[in-house]
């Protein structure tokens, strides 16, 4: 029987029990490269490549980005997303397309019923940003289509001025929900046009700060995809532009700055050469001064910008060092809070597990797989981690326990 391959890599297409480093192993024969070749290329160690291919170790993110770049595919060719076994399980495959129309639709409204209320628009869109901080994603992707074709029947109806600029910042946020979900799940290239088209809002919200949330989110694509130099020029440029206000005590500015240094910080944490962990250390001190000085105050961009979510990011640019004791040292010190944005909270749990899992703490690691899945469960199921971490542990027992073999299950390898 010939397999199918893939028309963007020439590799294998992806089954849902394969891991990142037989893909990797497959994708890197098709380019007919050996082992030491894709190992040069990456910039990563032969030893460490041999070991991800024959499954002795999971890929990191680091790992998976750096070979993505040197084999000239996207990331999730290496992930296997999207998912679609599980997609079509959770009855989710069927809102693709709904969405995928609503953020090709180049901004023109249709003609649909008279859009209600703003107010009212507005409560649903922030209801479903509630599910996306609990990382959870029917709902937005049940909903989302139709609030931004009533969005755009609102702002085509809007009156210039105040009004105008309201309606448009809510529709900057309803692309911003897709643009999650649809990152979220694997369509990495859709949710990077849901994004444009929020950069497309921006001009006409009346926010200046709005830019740098957009730079937030789309430097995700690139790290994911093995481009980190591109996102930390436009983070870099962001920053500049956000010194005066922050100068100023601007607490929007303050917010959008303190959550670009968490992203720099991750960034070198991930693709840094030499003085990474310098850089990491810097830009987390930044941000912890900045989380400091807004402590107790409104949140307004819902990138969970606090002390808190400075101290996980602390974490775990520590496990993308190389640094996993000291990982394990600072995740073990947090406390989250019951309720706390269950989608951090889930990633969180995620690397602890990744962590615990590299330093051989099975049970443990176990334990944070199950309690990702109780905080974030749609998030925790569609994460290229979660499934690494599981790979891993299940190669290294041929009768795995029943709440891994259960964890398994659920996720689908």
């Amino acid at each position: 029987m010939t397999q199918r391959t893939d028309k963007n890599s020439g590799g294998p297409v992806g089954r849902p029990e394969e891991s990142i480093g037989r893909r990797i192993q497959a994708i890197r024969r098709a380019r007919g490269l050996t082992q030491h070749g894709l190992a040069q290329k990456a910039h990563i160690s032969y030893s460490t490549l041999t070991k991800v291919e024959a499954g002795h170790i999971a890929a990191s993110p680091m790992v998976t980005a750096a070979c993505a770049r040197a084999l000239r595919v996207p990331g999730t060719d290496l992930t296997g997303q999207p998912y679609y076994d599980q997609l079509k399980a959770d009855q989710l495959e069927e809102l693709i397309q709904p969405l995928r129309q609503a953020v090709a639709n180049p901004m023109l409204p249709g003609d649909g019923p008279e859009p209600r209320a703003l107010s009212a628009i507005r409560g649903d869109v922030a209801r479903l940003d509630a599910w996306r901080l609990r990382g959870e994603y029917m709902v937005i992707a049940a909903e989302a289509p139709a609030l931004i074709e009533e969005l755009l029947l609102a702002v085509d109806g809007a009156a210039a001025g105040r009004e105008r600029e309201e309606t448009y910042r809510v529709l900057a946020d309803a692309y911003r929900l897709a643009r999650t979900l649809l990152g979220k799940l694997g369509f990495t290239d859709l949710g990077l046009l849901a994004l444009d088209r929020m950069q497309q809002t921006v001009p006409h919200t009346g926010d200046p700060y709005l830019q740098a949330v957009v730079c937030h989110y789309r430097s995700d694509y690139f790290l994911h995809h093995g481009a980190p130099e591109i996102a930390l020029r436009e983070i870099g440029a962001m920053e500049r532009m956000l010194e005066d206000p922050v100068r100023r005590g601007d607490e929007r500015a303050m917010s959008a700055r303190g959550t670009l240094w968490l992203k720099s910080a991750v960034m070198h944490s991930r693709f840094g050469k030499v003085g990474a962990a310098g850089e990491v250390t810097a830009r987390i001190a930044e941000a912890r001064a900045l989380a400091g000085r807004l402590a107790g105050r409104p949140d307004p961009y819902g990138l969970v910008f606090d002390e808190l979510n400075v101290r996980l990011h602390e974490a775990s640019t520590q496990l993308d060092l190389g640094e996993t004791g000291r990982m394990v040292e600072l995740g073990e010190r947090l406390v989250l809070p019951e309720g706390w944005a269950r989608n951090r909270a889930g990633h969180h749990h995620m690397d602890m597990a990744r962590a615990y899992e590299v330093v051989g703490r099975r049970e443990e690691a176990v334990a944070e797989l199950v309690a990702a899945r109780h905080a974030a469960p749609a998030q925790t199921r569609y994460h290229p981690t979660t499934r690494e971490t599981v790979h891993a542990l299940l190669r290294k027992r041929r009768s795995p326990e029943p709440a891994l073999q259960a964890v398994a299950r659920w996720v689908g390898v």
